[in-house]
Formats: C-alpha cells, structure tokens, sequence
C-alpha cells in the first residue's frame, strides 16, 4: 500500500514556499522538478534536476534536503542523514525535521541486515540475518516472475535493482513507515510500497504466517503501476490493480478472490454496506477494521475483474496509458471502457448480484479470517468462533483424545462436531485430517479438506496436512504442490520443510530436496 508519503512530501514543498530564498525562475522550476520527480520515484531525472539546481545555486541548504532525500530514495541511508543534518544545521525546517527521524529510525532498522540478491539480479532484499533467510527462495522466484509477467501485463519493466526490505515485527514496519502499529493491526495491513521500495512484516510475527508471498507481489504490482504513471493514480485503482494483479506472477489465469471474501462482499452487497471510493483514501490501513479492509479489497479488485472481462488481456497497460496522456482516473477508466463514470458505476453494481457467490448453509458457521499476532496468542483460541455449544463440547473432547494419541476416538469427535456446524470450518477440519492421518487414512483426510481449501486458501494447516496426507498416499508432485503453498504462508514451521525434503526426494529432485533440509536446518 501507499500510505499518505505523497501528501506529506506536498506539504513540505508548501512549506519550503515559505523559507527559501529568493530564486529565479528557473531555479524555482528545478527545485519543483525535483521535488515532483523524486515523489514520483522518478531518480534519473529528479538526478538531473538536482545537478542544474546546484550548478546555479550553489551551497544551498534546499540542495542538502533535496540529496538528502535524493539519497533516502536510492537506499544510501548514511549518506541521507548526513545530507539532512546539513540542511538542518543550516536552518530548522519541521518537515526536514520529519524526513531526519525517518531516515535515522531506517538506519537504526537496518543496520544489522544483510544483502541478497535475486538470481535475475533485478531484486535485492535486505533481511536480518537468520532465520527469516528461510523467505529468500520463495521471495526470488515470485519476484523475478512477477517481474516479466507484471511488465508484460502493464507494459512496463521498471530500471533495476528494485530494493525489499522484511521486517521482524509490526512496530518495526511501523518504525520506518508513516503508519502506527494499531492501523497496522486494526487494517491487517503488514505490507508497503513507500520510499521507491518494498517493505513487508515477516510471516513470522502473525501466529500462523500470511500470505506473504502474494502479499509481496500485490506491493511490486503498487512499485510497477508508481513508476509507470509518475505517482498519478488513486488509492482504489492502486487497490484494485494490485490485488487481482497479486497472483500473476503464477501465471496468466491466476487471479483469485477466496470464496470467504466473495461471501463477506455478498453480505455486505446486501446489507448496502459497501466502502466508497472515497473511504479508501489516503490508505486502506486507515479502515477501521479488519473487515472493513477486506470489503474494500474485494470490492476494487471486482472493478478489475468487470474492466479486464469487458476489455481484454490490454486493459491494465491501456488504463495507466491513458493517465498517462493526462486524464484523470475516473475518466481514463471510463475512456478504457467507452463509457462515462456514473454508467459504469451503475454498471459495476448491478454486474456485482450477477457474480457466483459462495452460500453457506444455516447450520455452517462462517469461519472470520483475521491476522492474529504473536503477541495476541492468548488472546483467544479461533476454535471459540464455534458458537453451537454441542459442537464445541465434542471439539475439546477430540482434541483431549488427539494429545493423548487417541486418534481414532479423536476422529469420532470431530466428524460429531462436523455434523453440527458442516465441512467449513478450517481448524475443526485440519484437526479431523490430522487424526485421519495418524490412523492410516490419508485420502479421508484430503477429503476433509477438500471445501476449507477453496474457502479459506489463505489458512496454512490446510495446505500442510493436505501436503501430509498426499505424503502418505504417496502422491508426491501434489504434497509438493500443496507443501509450498504452505511455505508461502509459514515457512517457520519445520513440519512444512520435512515434508517438502520426502517430496522432492519422491519425485527425484536431490538438489531442491537439500534446500529444504537446509531449511529445516535454519529454523531449529
């Protein structure tokens, strides 16, 4: 997400207006270009505006801010704050001021991180040492595709390296972002695009991971469609783009929105309870909830889906192209559809009650997807989402049972509560398959995860216990398949790198078989 960097740049530039010095005219107009060129992450040519500002203005306090930010930018954060000190030093601007504790917040950061670079050379990710070197593979190969695929889909291939940076917590995201920790974790919102770079919370600080793979990517998407449209596009269509976009580095047809968050949009549709366009700025991380978050996810990413079925495979790259010829949002995604904007709004609403919805039936509970956070893991088990009192009861009796390695008495319990509340619930599932696993039952198991995992994709006990029971039935390309959707949730739990290690060794694949020891390795 963007967060609100351009609106804070503008107002220092307001700012400025009132403590530079007198200029000429086309000193004025370089330090505007400037100012204008690095909002829009533009650096080859804020460079140049820079250099002709400092040829004709020599020792100026403006041309220390400006390299400072300059710097800031381009990832040399020593030579930034030196730059903004100098400008400090030389008067006390609070905008200067605020760009300085950023800056100092960043190098305190990441000072102990290391460099890695993607094997295209295109990324560079910067990373703790330790454990969390256990992303890397995964981070490069959805990277260096995204990056072909996204350039394909957009028409556009940004200048190289692109910098990553993953941070341990959500208070460091918060740290070295304009967002607090409460918005980060009222808004589910983990992940940036700021600073002409990428930034992303480790799945390690939420108690199960998150999509953190597609979570990378939909922040790339947001890097393309900035540098591309000089930063001229609002927050929904960033939105929008970014999230039916997230999954296109897998490939062509990849698009998806989780059937649970087809059934929250379906709910609130019907409640006429939609989020505005306009509610979605500055940032959705500004959302008061979780689920107010996820409705407006759903929402722009249908006006993609309803833009790219009316338009074809050129509808994306069209749209930025026509911002790009001046016009404003509304208009160019109008233009794009040869229509005008109130028609396609009228439109959009009506093509969202034509749109397949997942139903759940009266006795199914619809299980509530929320990040939950390390340091919340005692704030209530998810199992207490189960509100009919007969199936809770026959839930503790199977869990009681699965620690004392009871399985089959486990199982009787579980398939109880399953028919009280139905096959939807992913943890009541994921208990059930793990039990059916334990007693020799592996394609039981994969049959009672069968719905959960097109409900609930994003939910990583479902993907390894399919992984586990594929293992069993000795299906290793599917455990394989299933197993490295897990480790693009939670690549912290050793269980997912032992299982990939047999998989990969069941279809032959020695080198990739060692990686994931050597994973394993990592995280003991």
């Amino acid at each position: 997400m963007r967060g609100r960097a351009t609106i804070v740049w503008v107002v220092m530039v307001m700012a400025l207006m009132w403590a530079v010095p007198v200029w000429g005219q086309s000193s004025l107009e370089d330090y505007r270009q400037a100012e204008a060129m690095l909002s829009a992450w533009q650096l080859d040519e804020a460079r140049e505006a820079i250099d002709r500002l400092s040829a004709k203005e020599p020792g100026l306090a403006e041309i220390d801010y400006l390299e400072a930010r300059y710097a800031f930018y381009d990832g040399d954060y020593e030579r930034a704050l030196e730059r903004i000190d100098r400008a400090l030093e030389a008067r006390e601007v609070g905008s200067w001021q605020a760009l300085r504790e950023i800056i100092a917040e960043t190098i305190a950061v990441t000072e102990p991180y290391v460099r890695h670079v993607s094997p295209s050379g295109r990324f560079e990710v910067f990373i703790e040492p330790g454990r969390d070197e256990v992303l890397l593979p995964y981070a490069f190969e959805a990277l260096d595709a995204a990056y072909e695929e996204l350039g394909e889909e957009l028409g556009y291939y940004p200048s190289t390296p692109i910098r990553v940076e993953v941070y341990p917590r959500t208070a460091t995201l918060a740290q070295v972002s304009m967002l607090t920790d409460e918005e980060i974790r009222t808004s589910g919102t983990i992940a940036l695009c700021q600073y002409n770079r990428l930034m992303i919370t480790s799945p390690r600080a939420v108690l199960r991971g998150y999509g953190w793979v597609d979570t990378l990517i939909h922040e790339y998407v947001h890097y393309v469609i900035n540098r591309k449209t000089y930063n001229q596009v609002p927050i929904w269509m960033h939105e929008g783009l970014a999230k039916f976009l997230e999954r296109r580095w897998r490939g062509e047809d990849e698009a998806q929105l989780s059937a649970s968050s087809e059934h929250l949009l379906h709910t609130r549709l019907k409640a006429d309870d939609l989020i505005s366009f306009e509610a979605m700025h500055p940032s959705m991380a500004k959302l008061p909830s979780q689920e107010d978050a996820a409705v407006a996810f759903a929402e722009v990413y249908t006006t993609m889906e309803y833009l790219r079925a009316r338009v074809g495979p050129g509808a994306f790259g069209q749209l930025l192209d026509t911002i790009n010829e001046g016009y404003g949002a509304q208009e160019a995604f109008a233009r794009v559809l040869g229509t005008s904007w109130a028609r396609f709004e009228k439109d959009w609403r009506a093509y969202l009650h034509t749109r397949p919805v997942v139903e759940f039936e009266d006795e199914a509970e619809p299980f509530e997807e929320r990040l939950v956070f390390e340091d919340e893991r005692h704030s209530g088990g998810e199992l207490d989402q189960v509100e009919a009192p007969g199936a809770q009861d026959h839930i503790k009796l199977g869990q009681m049972f699965q620690v004392r390695e009871r399985f089959g008495a486990a199982v009787v319990q579980y398939e109880k509560a399953t028919r009280l509340i139905g096959q939807r619930n992913p943890v009541l599932q994921g208990r059930l398959a793990q039990s059916l696993i334990a007693t020799g039952e592996p394609q039981a198991a994969v049959e009672a995860l069968s719905e959960v995992r097109e409900l609930y994709p994003g939910y990583v006990t479902t993907w390894l216990e399919l992984g586990n029971a594929y293992l069993a039935l000795g299906e290793y390309a599917l455990a394989r398949e299933a197993l490295e959707e897990a480790a693009r949730i939670n690549p912290f739990d050793p269980g997912v790198h032992q299982g990939l290690s047999r998989a990969y060794s069941g279809l032959g694949d020695g080198a990739q078989a060692e990686r994931a020891r050597g994973a394993e390795r990592l995280l003991q």
